[in-house]
């Protein structure tokens, strides 16, 4: 009887309880935009995903890097944080956050040996493999792996190799850190991860790519029942049902304008049975653009076809001269991001036609050895691209 009593109180957190995630990530918190705070915010739409973690019932939140918006955070930025945790654990949720390459590891990762105890499991410093923290549902076990980011030459001097590619590297991690494959696994990682086709990428995220060294094959990841990856703000998938970017909470470029920023839920059953949906985010302000003459723009039945304080880039396409449009525009939209005089940008692009250049896309290294040529008035040969690409590789490792 004692014997039966003892099993029964052993196996109770057990009973019923199917492992549900929420992953997100790319909080960025404190990050400013065109010179506007996003911290209220980042606040208010934090406040969502508590609201979704409580409605879902979620067993666990991985936040999957860029935690912050930079290295050195404001003291705000950290008690929004701060707050944003401590609820979260008093919904008993497990937490696993991982650092991002905009975030301090070690800052991030302060006295994570000790948050352990109440399930708050941060991997901030790259440490030459993964961690690894095990929970247990009423279908088994299941494994959680912590993959932060690191740059390449971290990653190589971690482990004692010198390999070119990040995803060379990360597949000898992954030889190293090999999941059980009877068992269930989650890895959470922050990288920048390619499917089949190209990923959906926008202008806030900054991707410095030299020779595909920063590319990482979605199938490396083929042992995990979910990735749940970071770095990347549009939400997609990269391997379908398997390796995904949640995106970010907010819309931080105009190039997210036609997001739909949301959460992923994960719910784990049996082996082999994933599912996944999202949960939409509502913003405080939208951000969306707008274009036409002055004086239609301000008119008040057009500014209330939607929200007047959303962050709006405008297009002005007036032909004569303004004075100071911008006071006009603020004055129904008190929150305008951008303007663009589109008279003025045809101009630039004429300028540019007639001086024989076209506007286009061009790779870092071919900017310079045009600038190179012009100025040097010798070739970009080789030798002068093969340093340059150098360069820009050790500049990559070290920022």
């Amino acid at each position: 009887m004692q014997n039966a009593i003892y099993f029964i109180i052993w196996f109770w957190p057990c009973m019923g309880i199917k492992m549900k995630i929420v992953h997100i990530a790319d909080l960025h918190i404190g990050k400013i935009v065109n010179g506007f705070a996003m911290l209220e915010d980042q606040r208010f739409v934090l406040d969502q995903v508590l609201e979704i973690l409580e409605e879902e019932k979620a067993e666990a939140l991985i936040l999957a890097g860029d935690i912050y918006d930079r290295a050195v955070p404001s003291a705000s930025a950290v008690l929004l944080l701060d707050s944003f945790l401590t609820r979260v654990k008093k919904l008993g949720v497990y937490i696993f956050v991982i650092a991002g390459n905009h975030d301090s590891p070690e800052r991030l990762g302060f006295a994570g040996a000790l948050l352990k105890d109440n399930g708050l499991y941060i991997a901030g410093e790259w440490h030459g493999e993964l961690e690894r923290v095990e929970l247990e549902d009423e279908y088994g076990k299941l494994f959680f792996y912590l993959m932060p980011f690191a740059r390449l030459a971290v990653m190589n001097n971690s482990m004692g190799t010198s390999y070119a590619a990040y995803e060379e590297c990360v597949k000898e991690v992954l030889n190293r850190n090999a999941p059980d494959t009877r068992e269930r696994n989650i890895l959470a990682a922050h990288h920048f991860v390619s499917g089949e086709g190209e990923p959906e990428l926008c202008d806030s995220e900054n991707i410095l790519t030299v020779g595909g060294i920063d590319r990482i094959s979605g199938y490396v990841f083929a042992d995990f029942d979910y990735t749940a990856l970071g770095h990347l703000h549009g939400p997609q998938w990269v391997v379908e049902g398997k390796v995904r970017y949640a995106g970010s909470l907010l819309k931080y470029s105009f190039s997210e304008t036609f997001h739909k920023k949301s959460v992923t839920v994960v719910e784990l059953k049996e082996k082999g049975n994933v599912k996944t949906w999202v949960r939409e985010l509502k913003p405080l302000h939208d951000m969306r653009k707008i274009k036409g003459e002055l004086k239609e723009l301000i008119r008040e039945d057009v500014a209330a076809l939607a929200e007047k304080e959303d962050y709006i880039h405008v297009t002005l396409t007036n032909q004569e001269e303004l004075f100071e449009p911008i006071f006009a525009l603020r004055a129904v939209y008190p929150n305008v991001m951008q303007l663009i005089l589109e008279k003025n940008k045809m101009d630039e692009d004429k300028l540019l036609l007639c001086s024989g250049t076209e506007p286009a896309h061009v790779s870092i290294v071919d900017a310079f050895g045009e600038f190179y040529e012009s100025v040097m008035q010798k070739d970009f040969d080789k030798e002068h691209r093969a340093v340059m690409e150098k360069i820009l590789e050790e500049m990559e490792e070290e920022a």
